[in-house]
């Protein structure tokens, strides 16, 4: 197994998104500045890292996604 280690410079004013993709199901994560992420990977997971603003489409989702799982 491999691993990949992802890290969000101290001095960053921006927090990391990760999304890790696998076997139809999505987790993520945020990487506040200074932060830092060891992720195993293989050929059946796909990893996506992004900068997060507050308002972005990734806290709507989860916003929607808790609200479905509750219902």
């Amino acid at each position: 197994m491999n691993m990949v280690l992802i890290e969000n410079t101290a001095g960053s004013s921006q927090v990391i998104t990760i999304i890790e993709e696998f076997a139809g199901h999505s987790v993520s994560r945020d990487l506040n500045p200074g932060d830092a992420a060891r992720i195993p990977v293989s050929q059946f997971k796909s990893i996506t890292v992004r900068e997060t603003y507050p308002d972005d489409w990734l806290s709507r989702g989860r916003a929607r996604n808790r609200a479905a799982a509750n219902a």
